[in-house]
């Protein structure tokens, strides 16, 4: 009950901050017609409109998530999923490298697995310098983790060249509305919700989603079970 009611508390400060842009702006606009124009004020007051909608579609994707229900998985081939998700990301200034090891094949929901890659691609586009790396391949089961990965591991990692997150501060931006008192964090947009959506949607397949070393940036690793 203490978590859902923090939950409750920092989904509704996070959207006031929007709708308190919103108001600024109109009334602004309002006290001072001459001074401001609609073309002006549309572009400005479309951007918090922009994160009222990410803010809502991420509140949404969890309470789906949490409420459960069916699931029909189907063989899914990580590795072409992968490669389908990279060439359709819009063109930026942050380039993408990415070696998938062909016939990664798990059992999933393409849909979830999609949203799990698109957010994964989305924080590693705020935070990289200028490069992104993709690698996906096969590993053998963990003694520890035999039960889990029965059959062996389906490996996504997802490598920005960015500033790195802390290693006592990894599993902190799973927590929802985290945010991170560094150069990360600062500027980078999001909901901070991306990274514990994707997160649940690992859990769900039976996965892991962890941040592990890397000599620069961050290094998000995706674990599922081997079809």
């Amino acid at each position: 009950m203490q978590q859902q009611r923090q939950f409750t508390s920092d989904a509704s400060h996070e959207l006031r901050t929007p709708i308190a842009a919103i108001r600024a702006e109109v009334e602004d606009a309002l006290h001072a017609p001459e001074e401001t124009s609609v073309p002006t004020l549309g572009t400005t007051v479309l951007g918090s409109v922009d994160r009222l909608e990410a803010i809502v579609g991420d509140l949404l994707a969890i309470a789906r998530l949490e409420k459960g229900g069916p699931v029909e998985f189907e063989p899914v081939d990580l590795a072409e999923l992968v490669t389908t998700e990279c060439e359709r990301r819009p063109q930026t200034d942050k380039r993408y490298e990415y070696s998938p090891e062909p016939g990664v094949v798990v059992k999933g929901d393409r849909y979830r697995l999609s949203r799990l890659l698109t957010n994964l691609f989305d924080n590693a586009e705020r935070h990289a310098a200028s490069t992104i790396t993709v690698h996906v391949r096969r590993s053998p089961s963990p003694k520890r983790d035999m039960q889990r990965f029965p059959q062996g591991v389906a490996v996504l990692e997802v490598i920005d060249d960015g500033p790195g997150i802390d290693p006592s501060k990894r599993e902190l931006v799973f927590q929802r509305f985290a945010r991170l008192d560094t150069a990360r964090d600062r500027h980078a947009g999001g909901t901070g919700l991306g990274l514990p959506i994707a997160r649940q949607i690992a859990e769900a397949h039976g996965g892991t989603l962890q941040i592990e070393d890397s000599p620069r940036g961050a290094r998000l690793v995706l674990r599922l079970p081997l079809s």
